[in-house]
């Protein structure tokens, strides 16, 4: 896994904080539902017109999605496919703890290719393979449920997998998956193909991005049994979570590599600034 930023400020940025009822700025976005151009696009060219001109700041916090979405009458599914495009340009940023961020004007990420499990191992020059520990077909958690948008009848796949590297245990994999996008996928065998060319050719999803968070945490004892851990060796964490082109919340993802054999990589450019020389008196 790489994570890369192209550009970086050192600046400190000030936080303006914004309650759920204070979309005050938003009122000068007008939508025409029965415009030619998808409404999704007319949010993501509204907000990136009150990013340009300075009504939202660097460092303001966006309203909740429901918020927003009870504001413009429209569901999350298309308010996030607004959100990825606003994300993609480098203008907006999720931050843990604290939402959805207005970053410096015109900040552009570095886009890292999204991989399944196999294609990062291959690229970094090893041999994949899984192991498959469970497939179960469950009701899904509340923050799951509210993840996929699903009603409460609604369940979700979880696949639990362990991932090996050259042989060698790497990685146990939990994944959730809505049943509603892949009816059957039990049929499929999800240790010797890769779920995401399940998903791709079998059932048209087409995957876009990801967001990814990332943790050191301390192992369990089955946790150290299953990745077959050196003494007071920690694990990273990985949370992902899958989107599909057209918005639509594919996968939930928790991945707990090896910290003794695995490692994340953020590389950051600082900002050049002009050299001011320093005057001198005569």
């Amino acid at each position: 896994m790489s994570i890369q930023l192209a550009e970086s400020s050192s600046q400190p940025v000030k936080m303006f904080t914004m309650t759920t009822h204070n979309i005050s700025p938003f009122f000068s976005i007008r939508l025409d539902k029965g415009a030619p151009t998808p409404i999704y696009l007319q949010i993501a060219e509204g907000i990136s017109a009150l990013l340009t001109n300075g009504a939202l700041p660097a460092g303001y916090v966006l309203p909740p999605e429901r918020a927003l979405c009870e504001h413009f009458g429209i569901s999350r599914m298309t308010l996030r496919q607004a959100m990825s495009l606003l994300d993609r340009e480098g203008l907006i940023e999720s931050r843990r703890g604290m939402g959805t961020v207005v970053t410096h004007s015109r900040l552009r990420k570095q886009q890292q290719e999204l991989r399944s499990f196999s294609e990062e191992i291959r690229e970094r020059g090893g041999r994949p393979e899984s192991r498959l520990i469970s497939l179960e077909l469950v009701a899904a958690a509340p923050s799951v449920r509210d993840f996929f948008e699903l009603r409460d009848q609604q369940k979700v796949y979880e696949i639990l997998r362990l991932r090996l590297k050259d042989g060698e245990p790497l990685a146990l994999e939990l994944a959730r998956i809505p049943e509603r996008l892949c009816p059957g996928l039990e049929r499929f065998d999800v240790a010797k193909n890769s779920l995401y060319q399940i998903l791709e050719e079998s059932y048209g999803l087409r995957l876009e991005n990801c967001v990814e968070e990332i943790s050191a945490e301390a192992p369990t004892s089955k946790l150290k049994n299953l990745l077959a851990l050196p003494k007071n060796a920690a694990v990273l964490v990985v949370h992902r979570k899958t989107f599909a082109e057209d918005g639509r919340a594919v996968e939930l993802t928790r991945s707990t590599y090896r910290g003794d054999q695995y490692s994340a990589i953020v590389r950051s450019v600082r900002k050049k600034k002009p050299i001011l020389k320093a005057s001198t008196s005569s």
